[in-house]
């Protein structure tokens, strides 16, 4: 387990085949799903860490494959996107067409609908250079043109356009002047964009700045940066939370605390005329280390015991510089999923409680579970029952959602739990309304980690990536959804049916 040999992955409905990529392992696993029930390995291809980088996303449009990884120096430099031709059925080599310079710590990268752009966020973590010096360079994000003849163009978009906006969330900004060792950050600096979606009419792109918890919109026409909006905080006093992970397993209860939803996974639904982003509300905390960075400091803290559990909350969120106190009690993530117009963005729908309630009454053995690396040759999924309660919960982390013959679905995932979530959406209102109909966990849970990653009963452990596959795009004739494990390795393949 926890090899990083699968954590992203893009789907070729022309070839029926599936890219999935591993960030350690280095390598680029081409699989076979024209039959379902045995997918095969096609083609795998091997990035050199020293020479290439680190696998950080895959995307497919048309017949070219795009990856996007990280420098082989360190991440504060300059990753690429590597191009290959799609992989036919008559072929079990890749072939390598070319690559492109983009910015600091790419993560994500996505073609528009017509597959003329490619959109990268760079992330610009911070980190220590070469030299072993600070270095912060900025979040952007890098806009390749895909031309007719010659080579492609690219343009480099920041997040300036948040200066002066104080609504905006800056953790660094917060860090003591005496530890951080350069002047303070901007606000440029400290955004860190960590998912794209393109509108279908390929004019605009939305911008999750999950550690900022804020929405970008970037016009693809004119590469302005049109606005940067802040997600509303989520209010708990109406809807139950378990904000402990030592009181004997689940307990929702309602309290008068606020969380930052953070989203990382987002898709967009069109009802009508209008856009919707449908967001994973994981939550994200802001770390720095010695090792890494050249200081300690984390945006988190534990809560009053006695009256919010053990929760994590943050310690700049509702900060007072006046009074150098906490105005209200913010945790992080949204604990679910959200809907948004993406004119106004005004909130359409939020899960509230309902991913931690029908995990316990589902799956009560693994509310709030966990996978870690340290603890799985001892622990098992039931053993570490509500032990992420504390800290941001179910996590969804990886999402989709599409139309196929007239339903529309919403397929999301718990990446410390492993469940899957199965949603419908209803549209004839003019507006969607998500309503539960599923949820199921593969593997097993009452044997530690290691021993069940053996028995190949690990299940969907740590999911990264999800996606939906139509029944158009597969000869099939099904709705089906792949399911990215990132710490059992995995690749699943599912099949979504209407039973009414």
């Amino acid at each position: 387990m926890f090899a990083g040999t699968a954590e992203e992955a893009a789907y070729d409905p022309t070839n029926e085949m599936l890219y999935v990529v591993g960030e350690d392992s280095g390598l680029m696993h081409v699989i076979d799903v024209s039959d379902p029930e045995m997918p095969r390995v096609a083609a795998t291809h091997t990035f050199s860490k020293s020479g290439d980088g680190k696998p950080r996303d895959v995307a497919v449009c048309g017949t070219e494959v795009a990856v996007v990884l990280s420098s082989p120096i360190k991440d504060v430099y300059e990753g690429h996107v590597y191009f290959f031709h799609a992989l036919t059925r008559a072929e079990s080599q890749l072939q390598y067409d070319g690559k492109l310079p983009v910015g600091p710590s790419p993560d994500m990268l996505t073609f528009n609908p017509a597959c003329t752009q490619i959109l990268v966020a760079n992330e610009g973590q911070v980190g220590k250079d070469i030299a072993n010096q600070f270095s912060d360079p900025p979040g952007t994000v890098t806009i390749i043109q895909r031309e007719r003849y010659g080579n492609p163009s690219e343009q480099t978009v920041d997040f300036s356009k948040g200066e002066g906006q104080y609504s905006l969330r800056r953790p660094s900004y917060y860090i003591p002047p005496n530890i951080w060792p350069s002047t303070p950050p901007t606000f440029t600096q400290d955004a860190e964009p960590e998912y794209i979606v393109v509108s279908p009419d390929g004019r605009l792109a939305y911008i999750i700045l999950q550690k900022n918890n804020a929405i970008a919109t970037l016009d693809l026409r004119t590469f302005e940066m049109k606005s940067i909006t802040s997600i509303p905080r989520k209010e708990w006093r109406d809807d139950g939370m378990d904000p402990s992970d030592r009181d004997g397993g689940a307990h929702l209860s309602k309290f008068p605390l606020y969380s930052i939803k953070q989203p990382d996974n987002t898709k967009i639904l069109t009802v009508g005329k209008t856009n919707y982003l449908i967001t994973a509300d994981e939550g994200h905390y802001v770390t720095y280390t010695r090792a890494t960075h050249g200081f300690d400091w984390s945006d988190h803290q534990r809560a009053d015991v006695l009256t919010r559990g053990r929760l994590q909350v943050s310690q700049t969120e509702g900060y007072n510089p006046f009074t150098q106190k906490l105005s209200r009690a913010s945790h992080f993530g949204g604990r679910g999923f959200s809907i948004w117009n993406a004119n106004t963005f005004s909130l359409i729908y939020d899960s509230k409680d309902e991913i931690e309630r029908k995990t316990d009454l589902l799956f009560p053995d693994v509310f709030n579970s966990d996978c870690l690396p340290n603890t799985m040759t001892y622990q098992s999924p039931a053993n570490l029952k509500d032990t992420t309660s504390d800290d941001m919960g179910p996590k969804l982390n990886a999402l989709d959602v599409a139309t196929d013959n007239e339903d529309t679905f919403l397929l999301t995932g718990s990446e410390t739990s492993g469940v899957l979530f199965l949603y419908s959406i209803n549209t004839t209102s003019g507006y969607p309304i998500p309503k539960f109909e599923s949820a199921h966990r593969a593997g097993l849970t009452d044997y530690v980690w290691s021993e069940l990653y053996e028995m190949n009963e690990a299940g969907d452990a740590q999911m990264s990536a999800i996606g939906i596959i139509k029944s158009s795009e597969h000869r099939a004739n099904k709705t089906m959804a792949y399911v990215i494990g990132s710490a059992s390795g995995t690749v699943s393949l599912y099949e979504i049916k209407r039973t009414t």
